[in-house]
């Protein structure tokens, strides 16, 4: 296998490997801030099938479905009481961006800091496009018209919502 068709097959592959792993960190973030937050009892929801498979951590249950197909490996999502303290649904909102951010950079710092093989450049590069993607796809004010999240709005759109009841 030539080194091009290798680089024309990593990313997609990094995509599929890191992608269900980059939305449970983000969704952790969202989740831990619900916890410090609240006294709620807090849901991560992984994949869209219907796998089903559970695991309980004190008020934090996350959910792992499966996939239905390959354009849902990022979906996740995190269910908690409705808040009516304005500051903290921010901060909750914020939480899961912010770590998608927070991994970017973090890989950002490797890439440029370390001598790295071939290999890792490219897995590392890849995730630090993937989490930096999905931080842009949260934090913008959008309302998601695709497959898996129709219906949804980002975070960033549910931050503004609160931001302009405070005002």
């Amino acid at each position: 296998m030539s080194l091009s068709c290798l680089d024309f097959l990593i990313y997609p592959i990094i995509y599929i490997l890191s992608m269900p792993i980059l939305v449970l960190f983000h969704e952790l973030g969202h989740a831990i801030s619900a916890l410090i937050l609240t006294d709620d009892i807090v849901s991560i929801y992984i994949g869209t099938s219907s796998l089903n498979t559970r695991f309980r951590f004190g008020r934090l249950t996350i959910y792992f479905n499966g996939y239905s197909s390959l354009m849902d490996i990022s979906y996740g999502c995190v269910n908690w009481n409705p808040m009516y303290n304005n500051l903290k649904s921010i901060l909750m909102n914020a939480a899961g961006p912010l770590i998608s951010l927070l991994i970017a950079f973090r890989f950002f710092i490797i890439l440029d800091n370390y001598h790295l093989s071939y290999f890792l450049i490219k897995v590392y590069n890849g995730i630090f496009i993937f989490s930096f993607s999905q931080f842009l796809f949260t934090i913008f004010p959008i309302k998601y018209t695709y497959r898996p999240y129709i219906g949804f709005s980002s975070d960033g759109y549910k931050i503004l919502q609160h931001l302009k009841i405070l005002h």
